[in-house]
């Protein structure tokens, strides 16, 4: 459990999410690729609730206070591991309802006079681009995490039926 949330601190500031366009030089033709990423920090509060409940949870898991009873420390941290799951997968879903209410995943943003440029990623507006290879890694670290606690949780109580 603690490689685990080594592995989710370390991922997520990767990038988990892109946004990727294409300019072209007016008079010239030259085409120029662009690519913009983001950490879950600087992306998405829902993604970085997520990664704060799966370290809560395998803290949880590792230093829970002795004289608490063991299955009210497993039933929160699989509570907790389960929850930082669904807020991440949840906060996803919603950007692709998001993309799907603006018509897609391109969007043309002129300069603004708040200093916006295109390409620029604004936390909790995720309105184009994509899901980076970081979002991706940390769903399957959360998962991990999840499944872990769920399966010491019900060797936990197998355990005890057998004393």
């Amino acid at each position: 459990m603690a490689c685990a949330a080594v592995a989710l601190l370390l991922v997520s500031f990767a990038p988990w999410w892109t946004v990727r366009w294409t300019s072209m030089r007016y008079g010239s033709g030259e085409v120029t690729e662009h690519v913009t990423t983001a950490s879950a920090w600087t992306a998405s509060t829902g993604w970085s609730v997520g990664i704060v409940l799966g370290v809560v949870a395998v803290i949880g898991w590792l230093w829970w206070p002795q004289p608490l009873p063991r299955p009210r420390r497993s039933a929160f941290v699989s509570t907790v591991a389960v929850a930082a799951v669904a807020t991440t997968v949840g906060t996803r879903l919603a950007i692709i309802l998001e993309q799907g209410a603006t018509g897609g995943t391109y969007a043309v943003v002129p300069a603004t006079g708040d200093g916006r440029q295109i390409g620029d990623i604004v936390r909790d507006s995720l309105p184009s681009g994509t899901a980076g290879w970081g979002f991706y890694a940390g769903v399957v670290v959360l998962l991990t995490i999840a499944v872990c606690a769920l399966v010491g949780r019900r060797a936990e109580r197998r355990s005890r039926s057998l004393t």
